[in-house]
């Protein structure tokens, strides 16, 4: 009787299955935290845009306002203000964080 030793046995198939699980199954957290910081720095940049796009205004028209722009459902408070030294510095608030620029 001929022997066909060719391929994988079915354990052998079983356990390199459950160690290429095992070893993307480790991978998903280390994704989705990567996909949350990247979420962060899209609202942190615009943020900084919106900021500076308000600062241009601004000092085109002479004044020194306060701002709101609404941006994929997120409100962005736009403000310019005066230190006590003097130097003036634009500010970015949203969702609980407060991004300055001097």
């Amino acid at each position: 009787m001929l022997k066909n030793e060719k391929g994988f046995t079915f354990l052998e198939s079983i356990i390199s299955l459950s160690f290429i699980l095992l070893i993307s199954s480790s991978f998903f957290p280390v994704m989705s935290n990567m996909l949350a910081h990247l979420k962060e720095g899209k609202k942190e940049m615009t943020a900084y845009r919106l900021m500076y796009e308000h600062v241009e205004r601004e000092v085109m028209s002479g004044t020194m306002g306060k701002g709101q722009v609404n941006w994929k459902n997120i409100t962005y408070e736009l403000f310019i203000e005066e230190n006590k030294k003097g130097d003036w510095k634009a500010c970015a608030r949203y969702e609980k964080k407060t991004l300055c620029v001097d």
